[in-house]
């Protein structure tokens, strides 16, 4: 706890106010520093409570010159309904224990849930044969809100703060059992104050209190009924010549005796109200048999009232002093704090409450209020956090300033270092360019000079495909896609353009641009590369006759596919389950024969080259693509024929059209002229050997 906290307990009863000031040092130790005690000057109600409490307690704080805020509050006995009931004990299940004692607590309350503060705590049961607890009692506590309210209000218009709102019998109990009453066996208090009595049950942890609406006032209002006289004049006589007369038939002046005689006859009925009390403890309770009895409150100050009790019950009777386990400040006036030191349990039992643990702990301030006292609490904390959430904010900004500062100058001196390197960075980066561009061009040189290599082994393909009694008239490109082959025979007019000088094959390949490359000195020299022509496959158009003797059938001289210095589709393998193919005889007709099996061949080498051709890795082997288009017998070879194959390539290739060649610089029809011949001498050397 702070060093040196303090805080103040009011005790609000039904005729007058107890207050005291308590405080806590740096060692925990509690002591009382200030006390007041004061009567009210008129009669309590509804309309006046505010007002009459209010001003009490102004003039009080005043004159005893108290400034703590922080206030417990103990009301009277008379405004609460204090129930005491019982649930069963289940050990396991503290929820179940506390609905159970919950219910219980509202059970039977004369007034609707908004009207009321109820408060209610377990305290100790009744134990069976073999000392478990078979029950547990339920002490419910029930005071009207409004006057509750009315309380709190009174207390705050004073600059008080209201934390916490007990009942002067539980405050009482507390403050006995710190004194250590009834821990010997089973004792009783009993306070009698203006408007009530309160009887307190100690034995032990065992609790029972009960209201007697028998107390000081009820004597003052049979004082003005006797002598017929106004109750403040009543209760002045009472407090001159007030005593409890030893006997009933004691005498003395008229006025004494009357006053006396009126005060024993109250007191018998408070000590019939009692004994009745006594027998509802132990029959209900349980409790045992009392062994002492302690009067506190303002009317036990009564002449002889200790005399009376200890006659009528025949026990030791004892006035309570709740000071015993307090410290008291040197500052204290002791002497007349002692004159109504019997006054003051309940206001030590509330100062108990905020220094320690207490038996029993009842709070009926209201929710509400006791939220807004949590605020109001907590003010200088939610201040403090303010205040220091400020500060971060502060902090963090500062340190963003300094943090963006350093990056300014971060990005200062790096933009210095780079301004140093950025005429070698743009010379790196023109340089790269360059590169890339060169680079572009030399693989788009690289693409064309191989599609410039592919033509010469296509046509070397192809001769090393064609038998020996074969010879080529004709090689025409077929641009674009190859269409699937409509055999018919070569009509009787195609014959005679078939019949030609195979010499001028050169001429044919002089016409088309197989060589995507074949003017590149000419073409690299101009504006750009022409556009290349897509060529899906070839028309050869050749001449057979047929052999005799060991030279029928396939050429045993055929050579081993070369390798291609680029990448070639793998042919598919299921070749060899078709075991038939289409041929032609001699007139020119449609056969179909064993593709295994060489006798069947004519005496021709036309399917012979086309099986061939079939077998190179440059040339489709689909029937309805690569297949022998016509056949006829030639006219002017007894054993020859005609026919025309068409090829479809493998792979895509790429020819210049012939017209953007001429257009380019370098001469590519020159060039093409001279490869037709290259060609043509190509072939008439083949032909030549078949001579």
């Amino acid at each position: 706890m702070a060093k040196n906290e303090r805080f103040l307990t009011v005790d609000i009863g039904a005729t007058a106010i107890k207050l005291g000031e308590f405080e806590i040092d740096g060692n925990g130790a509690v002591q009382m520093t200030a006390f007041a005690h004061r009567e009210y000057e008129e009669e309590l109600s509804d309309d006046n409570r505010i007002n009459v409490i209010e001003g009490v307690l102004r003039q009080m704080l005043l004159e005893a010159d108290i400034h703590t805020r922080r206030t417990l509050l103990s009301v009277s006995g008379q405004t609460a309904l204090i129930r005491f009931g019982q649930i069963a004990n289940f050990k396991n299940d503290r929820k179940q224990i506390r609905q159970l004692a919950e219910f219980e607590a509202k059970r039977n309350i004369p007034f609707a849930q908004d009207e009321i503060s109820l408060d209610f705590q377990l305290i100790a049961g009744n134990e069976n044969e073999e000392g478990m607890m078979d029950s547990l009692d339920v002490l419910s506590v029930v005071v009207k809100k409004d006057i509750v309210e009315q309380f709190i209000g009174a207390v705050r218009e004073v600059g008080l703060l209201p934390i916490l709102v007990d009942v002067a019998p539980v405050a009482c109990y507390n403050a006995a059992r710190a004194n250590g009453l009834g821990e010997k066996g089973s004792v009783m208090i009993v306070s009698i104050g203006g408007r009530s009595t309160n009887l307190l049950f100690l034995e032990g942890n065992r609790f029972f209190a009960r209201t007697i609406p028998i107390a000081g006032h009820t004597i003052t209002q049979q004082i003005a009924r006797k002598f017929s006289i106004g109750q403040p004049e009543a209760e002045e006589l009472k407090r001159r010549h007030g005593f409890v007369a030893k006997t009933d038939d004691e005498t003395g002046t008229e006025a004494t005796s009357d006053v006396s005689k009126i005060v024993r006859n109250v007191m018998r009925r408070l000590y019939g109200e009692i004994s009745r009390s006594i027998s509802i403890y132990k029959a209900q309770q349980h409790g045992g048999d009392i062994t002492k009895i302690y009067l506190t409150g303002g009317s036990t100050i009564l002449t002889y009232c200790d005399q009376f009790f200890e006659e009528k019950f025949g026990l030791p009777v004892e006035y309570f002093n709740p000071l015993t386990c307090m410290m008291l400040n040197p500052s204290i006036d002791k002497q007349r704090l002692s004159e109504v030191a019997h006054t003051f349990s309940e206001t030590i039992g509330l100062a108990l409450r905020y220094t320690s643990t207490c038996p029993i702990e009842i709070n009926l301030l209201p929710k509400e209020i006791a939220h807004q006292q949590s605020l109001v609490y907590k003010k200088p904390y939610f201040v403090a956090s303010m205040v220091a959430i400020l500060v971060m904010f502060f902090i963090i900004q500062e340190s963003f300033k300094f943090s963006l500062g350093e990056s300014n100058k971060q990005l200062d001196l790096y933009k210095t270092e780079r301004a140093k390197f950025e005429p070698a960075y743009n010379e790196i980066k023109a340089a790269i360019g360059e590169a890339d561009g060169a680079l572009s061009q030399v693989e788009e040189v690289k693409t064309f000079l191989m599609q410039r290599a592919k033509w010469p082994l296509v046509i070397e393909e192809i001769f090393r495909a064609k038998p020996d009694n074969v010879w080529i008239d004709s090689i025409t490109p077929i641009f674009g896609e190859v269409m699937p082959i409509e055999k018919t025979s070569i009509v009787e007019e195609e014959s005679g353009a078939m019949s030609g000088d195979m010499f001028g094959m050169g001429m044919e390949m002089g016409m088309m641009s197989m060589d995507g490359g074949m003017g590149m000195d000419g073409m690299m020299g101009g504006a750009g590369l022409p556009s290349p022509t897509t060529i899906g496959g070839l028309s050869i158009i050749a001449h057979t006759i047929s052999l005799y003797g060991n030279n029928v059938g396939r050429d045993p001289q055929l050579a081993a596919e070369p390798v291609y210095p680029f990448e070639v589709p793998e042919k598919s393998a299921d070749e060899e389950g078709d075991e038939t193919e289409t041929a032609y005889d001699a007139d020119g007709n449609e056969v179909e024969v064993a593709k295994k099996d060489d006798a069947h061949l004519d005496q021709s080498g036309n399917l012979l080259f086309l099986r061939n051709l079939k077998k190179s890795a440059l040339f489709s082997d689909e029937e309805e693509f690569t297949a022998t288009v016509s056949r006829q017998k030639s006219e002017m070879l007894e054993n020859g024929s005609d026919f025309e194959i068409q090829l479809k390539f493998n792979l895509p290739l790429e020819a210049v059209p012939w017209s953007d060649a001429m257009n380019n610089e370098g001469g590519m029809g020159g060039r093409m002229g001279g490869m037709g011949g290259a060609m043509g001498g190509m072939g008439g050397g083949k032909g030549g050997a078949l001579d």
